[in-house]
């Protein structure tokens, strides 16, 4: 983005012109003859890194009391314009200069939410599968005992078993019943938390990480984003 700075002709106020918008601001009569129409340009990177430049090798520029062509500078600078040295008041220039928050943390918060909630899955499917051995235990004593009687000792371990894993599973299940659902609620309850804009702290919704990156700005304070 590249802001334009300079006097206005007919009020002789201070000139700012950005993406083809113009205003004019301060008081009538404050800027003084030395300063031109278009005199500097101040161009804003993606980093919001400042670069000063002077638009005509007539015009006169001052960066910190020394004069300049060209120079990179940071809103705490002194810039100077004309041979009256008029001082630039930086107050101007910042509240039309879009702001820039850094969204690359959001990749972390998303990614470890994903993660978060497959383990939860991953955790109730293994203990269905587990719950399913009681199952097997069971039909393998029950085939035994068609073949050898159940008065097998082998048939009785198997049986055993069987029910002390189903017992064993039954209590585990039970303890999930409460445990998981709590779990899975701190987990979507501390996500929105997280998974905010950094600047407004409005949440961004349930959309990936990769969609988010792609917007330029925040949709609710308009702050512009870098990645």
């Amino acid at each position: 983005m590249i802001i334009i700075i300079g006097r206005d002709a007919k009020t002789s106020q201070l000139r700012i012109s950005i993406d083809g918008k113009t205003t004019v601001v301060g008081v009538k009569e404050e800027v003084p003859s030395g300063v031109s129409r278009e005199h500097i340009s101040i161009n804003v990177d993606d980093e919001g890194q400042f670069t000063l430049e002077n638009l005509n090798i007539g015009n006169d520029t001052y960066v910190n009391g020394m004069p300049v062509e060209r120079k990179r500078i940071k809103k705490e600078d002194y810039i100077e314009l004309g041979k009256e040295h008029y001082l630039l008041n930086w107050h101007d220039i910042d509240s039309f200069i879009p702001k820039y928050v850094n969204i690359r943390n959001l990749e972390k918060i998303w990614n470890d939410y994903q993660e978060q909630l497959l383990q939860l899955q991953i955790k109730e499917r293994r203990s269905g599968v587990l719950r399913s051995a009681t199952g097997l235990i069971t039909m393998a004593a029950m085939l035994l005992s068609i073949f050898t009687g159940r008065d097998n000792p082998l048939f009785l371990l198997l049986y055993a078993m069987a029910g002390i894993v189903s017992a064993a599973f039954f209590i585990k299940a039970y303890l999930d019943s409460a445990k998981m659902p709590r779990l899975q609620q701190e987990i979507r309850d501390g996500f929105p938390k997280q998974y905010v804009c950094p600047s407004c702290g409005q949440f961004l919704g349930n959309q990936s990480y990769d969609i988010i990156s792609k917007r330029t700005s925040c949709p609710y304070c308009k702050v512009k984003y870098k990645v």
